[in-house]
């Protein structure tokens, strides 16, 4: 997967696409022991770039990409291994979007509460493209 600078619409922009926000998962995340000792929750925020026209014409499920199907291959992928950086997890929760292949970008924001003492939450933001043949 490549990275790109490349403009993002969001859901309020003018562009099709598809958002979950505060898609909450379990993962075992950190470089310290104590982190890695048990799962903790992490937040996750997707912006999806798809084509909704052949969706909102048909009124078809499988006409688009299915949520609940999405939502539970990213539980999956948090919940396969231990992560020791935010950046790993969200790079593989990023991965885990694109194998749909009516998603043709995805952003992608992780947050970590409590990751710090005195800060609400961490987050790292990230945007993967399909590659172009």
């Amino acid at each position: 997967m490549t990275s790109s600078k490349k403009f993002c619409p969001s859901a309020e922009g003018d562009a099709d696409g598809l958002r979950i926000d505060g898609l909450r998962l379990a993962a075992v995340l950190g470089v310290f022991p104590e982190e890695r000792a048990a799962p903790r929750e992490v937040v996750v925020h997707l912006r999806l770039g798809v084509d909704v026209a052949a969706a909102s014409r048909s009124d078809d499920l499988r006409d688009t990409v299915d949520w609940a199907v999405l939502c539970a291959r990213l539980r999956e992928r948090a919940a396969a291994r231990p992560y020791k950086l935010a950046e790993a997890l969200a790079g593989a929760l990023a991965d885990a979007a694109l194998e749909d292949p009516r998603v043709e970008w995805v952003r992608l924001r992780l947050e970590k509460p409590g990751a710090l003492p005195g800060v609400d939450s961490f987050s790292v933001c990230l945007f993967r493209e399909r590659p172009r043949p």
